[in-house]
């Protein structure tokens, strides 16, 4: 009986270890197994949190990358519409340019209308001054002939072959109306003065045709041409041989 009863208080204590070690494993295992969990959950938020700055980076990629697009889009508007206004600034600036071109091309054609008119009014104008200059040079040369004829006893004569006889009087002391001439021409070919005949025959002529045909000074030629005649007429020892 009492061997029964001490067995009973070994089992009970042997129970009560047991239930003690078990006891003790449970907290061991609960403590690692939560210990375990915080760090797996630590884990977890972790990774969770990357994830989120991930999203985050590619949601601002993505936004930054939908902003340029925009801004981009913006200014290919902004410049489609510059470049429309410029168009339409060029377009508005040739349309002027070709309304001043087509209002110059009318005044011109008006004028070129009025050519004919200007035109004739020009040649009856200078119809009217040729006929005046003409009729102021009759009256000039009218008068010089009279003068020359009166004074120095010149007279002026066309003949055939368009030459141009020059007859002077009052050379000779003893005789006024004795007339002492001289006929020249211009060659047709040469365009130059030449004498033809000259009465009386006086040397010198050929000089004076010269200095005729460098200077073109028929006044001049004129004046010599009775120098030589009166010469002609004071030196009778220069007489040519007629």
């Amino acid at each position: 009986m009492e061997n029964t009863n001490h067995q009973g208080i070994q089992a009970q204590q042997l129970q009560y270890h047991l239930n003690c070690i078990q006891e003790k494993y449970r907290k061991e295992f609960a403590e690692q197994l939560t210990e375990n969990l915080d760090d797996s959950l630590k884990e977890a938020d972790d990774q969770l949190q990357n994830l989120i700055n991930l999203a985050n980076e590619y949601a601002e990629i993505h936004n930054s990358a939908k902003r340029e697009s925009l801004r981009r889009q913006r200014e290919k508007k902004k410049e489609g519409r510059n470049k429309m206004k410029n168009l339409n600034s060029m377009i508005h600036q040739q349309e002027s340019n070709l309304q001043q071109v087509e209002t110059k091309n009318e005044q011109i054609q008006t004028r070129l209308g009025q050519v004919p008119t200007q035109i004739q009014e020009q040649k009856e104008e200078i119809t009217l001054v040729r006929e005046a200059a003409k009729a102021i040079n009759i009256d000039f040369y009218a008068k010089a002939v009279k003068i020359f004829q009166d004074r120095l006893g010149l007279t002026i004569q066309k003949t055939k072959g368009k030459k141009m006889k020059l007859i002077y009087t009052r050379i000779d002391p003893n005789d006024h109306n004795k007339q002492f001439w001289i006929l020249f021409g211009i060659d047709s070919a040469t365009k130059q003065y030449y004498v033809h005949e000259s009465v009386p025959n006086v040397s010198g002529i050929q000089l004076i045709i010269d200095q005729l045909n460098q200077s073109g000074n028929l006044r001049a030629f004129v004046k010599e041409v009775r120098t030589l005649f009166l010469n002609y007429i004071s030196n009778p020892a220069n007489h040519q041989q007629q």
